[in-house]
C-alpha cells in the first residue's frame, strides 16, 4: 500500500465523524489479493450491556452514539494467508477516531464484526461500539471483541478471555491468544469458525486502518490453528460476497433508541439486485405484525459482487403514533426466492 494510499485511507476514515456513513467508501476501493480457503455452507445461515450501570448513563451513550454516527466497510472466507506482506509499518495510533467529551467521560468509536444469521448461515454484520477514548485502538478493538453487541440479533464470536492483545509490528497485526480452543467445537459449524476467525480481521484491520493481515499467535509463536481454522500464517480478509451480510442497518445502531417524532434517518450497506433497498417500519400488534411505512430507495452504487454500498433515508414518523417499532431493510428479490439478506434494529418513537 502507498503512502499516498494510507494517506487517503486515514483522512476518509476521520472525515467520518459526521453521522454520514462513509467508511464504505473508505475501504470500497481495498481488495484482498490472497488465495480464498472454500468454506462449508452449512443450510441454516447479538439490548447494550456491560457498559451501563444506571439509565442515566444509557442516556448517554444513546447520546453518543447519534452524535458519532456509524461507519460500514467493505472488505471482504478465510484466507490462507500467502507470504507477500503490506510494506507500510504503522502504529496503532497512527488513525486517530472520533471522540466526544460528554462531562468527563470521553468516548470513542471502534468498528466491530459480530455474527448474524444470513440466508445461508453465519454472516459478519459490523456495529460502531462506545468504547473509552483513552484506550489505543487495537486494546479497544480487542476488549470489544469479546463484548455483546447492541442489536440482540447479533452475537459476539468471541468469548471473554478468547483474545489477550493485538499489536502492529512490521506491517502485520500480531494478536496474542488466550483460551480460544484450537480445535472447532463440536456444536460449531465450520462455516461459523470461519466466521468467527474473520470478525477478528475485519475488526482489528478497521481498528489499524490498514489492510494488513492478522497473526495469530499463542505465547509469542504461530497458532497452527484457531478453532480448527488454519491460522499458522498471517490471515487476510476474505471476500465480501463470503463473509458480510449483504444487508446491514449502521443507523440506528442501538436497538430500542428512542427516537422523536417526524424524522428518523435510516442508514446502513447492501449488495443487492440493482442496489435496491426495501424498507419497512414494522409495528407488533394483537392481532400480528403490521407493515405501517414502507419505503424504496437505491444505495450509492451496485455490480460489484465483493463490494457493500451505502445507502440512507429519511422516514417521515410524524403521523405515528408513540410506542416500539421495528426498521426491516431487506434487498430486492426479483425471482421470488424468499431467501434475502435483511437486517432489523428496534426503535423507539416518543
Amino acid at each position: 500500500m502507498s503512502d499516498d494510499r494510507l494517506h487517503r485511507l486515514l483522512s476518509d476514515a476521520v472525515s467520518d465523524i459526521e453521522p454520514a456513513d462513509r467508511i464504505e467508501e473508505l475501504r470500497a476501493s481495498v481488495r484482498p489479493s490472497t488465495k480464498v480457503v472454500p468454506m462449508s455452507r452449512p443450510r441454516s445461515w447479538y439490548a447494550v450491556a456491560g457498559i451501563v450501570a444506571t439509565a442515566a448513563v444509557i442516556g448517554v451513550i444513546a447520546y453518543l452514539t447519534s452524535v458519532v454516527g456509524d461507519k460500514s466497510t467493505d472488505l471482504g472466507p478465510t484466507s490462507d494467508g500467502g507470504t507477500a506482506l503490506p510494506t507500510v509499518v504503522a502504529t496503532d495510533t497512527a488513525a486517530p477516531q472520533s471522540s466526544h467529551d460528554h462531562g468527563k467521560a470521553v468516548f470513542t468509536t471502534v468498528g466491530v464484526y459480530f455474527l448474524g444469521h444470513g440466508p445461508h448461515g453465519d454472516v459478519l454484520y459490523r456495529q460502531g461500539k462506545l468504547v473509552s477514548a483513552d484506550e489505543k485502538p487495537l486494546d479497544a478493538a480487542v476488549s470489544a471483541l469479546m463484548t455483546d453487541p447492541y442489536d440482540t440479533d447479533y452475537r459476539a464470536g468471541w468469548s471473554p478471555s478468547w483474545l489477550v492483545s493485538a499489536e502492529f509490528r512490521q506491517g502485520v497485526i500480531d494478536v496474542e491468544l488466550g483460551t480460544v480452543p484450537a480445535a472447532r467445537p463440536a456444536h460449531m459449524s465450520a462455516r461459523t469458525a470461519s466466521e468467527v476467525v474473520q470478525s477478528a480481521v475485519y475488526t482489528l484491520q478497521e481498528a489499524a486502518r490498514s489492510d494488513a493481515k492478522v497473526l495469530f499467535l499463542r505465547s509469542g509463536q504461530a497458532a497452527p490453528t484457531v478453532l480448527g481454522v488454519r491460522t499458522d500464517r498471517p490471515v487476510g480478509a476474505g471476500l465480501v460476497s463470503e463473509v458480510l451480510s449483504r444487508m446491514n442497518i449502521t443507523r440506528p445502531s442501538v436497538d430500542g433508541r428512542p427516537s422523536r417524532h417526524g424524522r428518523l434517518v435510516v442508514a446502513g450497506t447492501n449488495n443487492g439486485p440493482g442496489g435496491t433497498v426495501v424498507l419497512r417500519l414494522v409495528r407488533k400488534t394483537a392481532s400480528g405484525d403490521r407493515t405501517v411505512l414502507r419505503r424504496t430507495t437505491t444505495a450509492r452504487g451496485s455490480g460489484d459482487p465483493d463490494r457493500l454500498y451505502p445507502w440512507r433515508v429519511t422516514l417521515d414518523t410524524s403521523t405515528l403514533s408513540p410506542g416500539s417499532y421495528t426498521i426491516v431493510a431487506s434487498n430486492a428479490d426479483p425471482a421470488g426466492t424468499g431467501q434475502v439478506a435483511s437486517d432489523t434494529r428496534l426503535v423507539v418513537l416518543r
